[in-house]
């Protein structure tokens, strides 16, 4: 099998930019030994102080990009499973969770505490067609679900079983609590990760399946109906039948600064 590859160079930046911090807070202290020698006491005071009084604790907790693993398929499809992508489309968690974790070459988890918040992944719709959680979202991008009728018939195109292109599927949950900062990070190592196995994947069917043409990103968009009928009740793009409105929020917005 082939090795997995450690995001070296993402674990290095974080262990540095928390040393660089590490080295300003002693910079800061290091020069005022003599008043915090008197000042000790009352500052003991003021933390039992603000104890007392519910004041709220800063939680220090350090986040680590890794490769995916077999290991990691429970905690994807727990994630997966709550998630916007398969609570509105029915998709099979476990199938999309599987290959999310068996394909260590391209592919994001962000862990804390050996706990899984997240993971960001592509996974090529050409290749794993044959297995039922993807062929289901290839019949939903080809259905009416697409209301823009050009752009589904793009999609029907380029998803064509023979003479399509090779369309990457971008998978993204997070746990709530995930802190949206650690988004371009992923963003950024998944980048990393396309253009690795588009060089070195191996076998070549590998590497070919892993070079994309086209992502797509499949996101959940809630829509505000009072929104929409102040404004006069006007649709959204595409000029769709029913009460439109305004775009509350976008499911995992920030991964579309992927291009």
């Amino acid at each position: 099998t082939m090795p997995r590859r450690k995001r070296d160079t993402a674990e290095a930046e974080a262990a540095a930019e928390a040393a660089a911090a590490g080295s300003n807070d002693e910079e800061v202290s290091g020069g005022e030994d003599e008043a915090e020698d008197s000042g000790d006491s009352s500052d003991e005071a003021d933390l039992e102080m603000a104890q007392a009084d519910g004041a709220e604790k800063e939680l220090q907790v350090e986040f680590i990009f890794t490769d995916p693993a077999e290991e990691d398929t429970p905690y994807v499809r727990s994630l997966l499973a709550g998630g916007s992508l398969c609570t509105a489309t029915g998709a099979d968690a476990a199938g999309l969770a599987a290959t999310v974790a068996n394909q260590v070459e391209v592919g994001t988890m962000i862990k804390a505490d050996g706990a899984l918040f997240g993971f960001l992944s592509a996974v090529s719709l050409q290749r794993h067609r044959a297995d039922p959680s993807v062929g289901r979202l290839i019949s939903l991008l080809g259905s009416d679900r697409v209301e823009d009728g050009p752009l589904r018939q793009r999609l029907a195109g380029l998803l064509a079983p023979s003479g399509g292109a090779n369309v990457g599927l971008l998978l993204s949950e997070r746990m709530v609590n995930t802190p949206v900062q650690l988004v371009p990070h992923a963003v950024e190592s998944l980048h990393l990760d396309l253009g690795w196995a588009a060089a070195n994947a191996e076998p070549a069917a590998e590497r070919a399946s892993l070079t994309f043409e086209w992502l797509v990103l499949l996101a959940h968009v809630t829509l505000d109906a009072q929104a929409g009928a102040e404004s006069g009740g006007a649709g959204g793009s595409g000029g769709g039948s029913g009460g439109g409105g305004g775009v509350v929020r976008v499911a995992h917005g920030g991964e579309d600064r992927l291009q």
